[in-house]
């Protein structure tokens, strides 16, 4: 039997939304960014992160990534989506990103304070960048519910009335370099590697519904999750109907 996860102090279980990010942008110029949907669900031990900006590209007649052009396929390889484990150390909280959209060779690692049960400051311990995020839930609200798959990777997180649904990309073909920019790769390979999907739910009287995704024309859908399943049981949502 493995041994269980080191969990998460409770403070910073809950659904948090990034307010504004202060700091550099990759060309080393200056941001301040209040506009970027960021979303990170944060369990006893699994986080995800989906971001998304509002520059968003026109998705009008888009139902899949088959019908993408060039240019949104790019867009779409080059979000910033991650799952994985969490680990707090003192201040420190280091994002172990296990499943990643657009991996990158930097650690993610935040130098954390709150500022009171709602609100959190995190800083990157070299002091590029500041972001300041809100909680959404009640840290004392109903436990978290993990659905892994048979590589024992999540597949679905939530807690009360928020969830992220991962549906997973296939297998790494050989020939494909993982950390090449999205603008150099051919069409295929940027269909592989946009192949990861986070959809932010959120869950209202109606059901579940589709508020945030790296598929943005799957924005207002409902779904219906299949019922509980053993641990590493394949647990993928089934789409119900789409709008309100």
């Amino acid at each position: 039997m493995s041994p269980p996860l080191p969990g998460v102090p409770p403070a910073y279980r809950g659904v948090w939304q990034r307010r504004r990010y202060v700091g550099e942008d990759d060309d080393g110029q200056s941001v301040d960014d209040r506009s970027t949907r960021v979303v990170w669900l944060q369990t006893a031990c699994w986080h995800a992160d989906l971001r998304v900006p509002v520059d968003t590209p026109d998705f009008r007649g888009v139902a899949s990534l088959a019908e993408c052009r060039r240019d949104q396929l790019i867009w779409l390889a080059s979000l910033t989506a991650f799952v994985g484990l969490t680990r707090v150390e003192g201040r420190f909280c280091t994002w172990h990103r296990l499943v990643d959209l657009s991996p990158g060779l930097d650690k993610d690692v935040g130098d954390m304070r709150f500022l009171d049960p709602h609100r959190l400051e995190e800083r990157d311990p070299r002091g590029r960048y500041r972001e300041d995020w809100a909680c959404l839930t009640d840290s004392v609200e109903t436990g978290d519910t993990v659905r892994l798959d048979a590589q024992g990777l999540p597949r679905w997180l939530q807690r009360g009335d928020h969830a992220v649904w991962i549906e997973p990309r296939g297998a790494m073909p050989e020939t494909h370099d993982l950390l090449a920019p999205a603008s150099t790769l051919p069409d295929d390979a940027l269909r592989w590697r946009a192949g990861l999907a986070l959809h932010y739910l959120h869950r209202d009287d109606a059901g579940w519904r589709v508020a945030l995704s790296t598929r943005p024309w799957r924005v207002g859908e409902r779904i219906a999750p299949e019922p509980m399943r053993p641990p590493h049981g394949k647990t993928t949502p089934v789409i119900v109907h789409s709008g309100d």
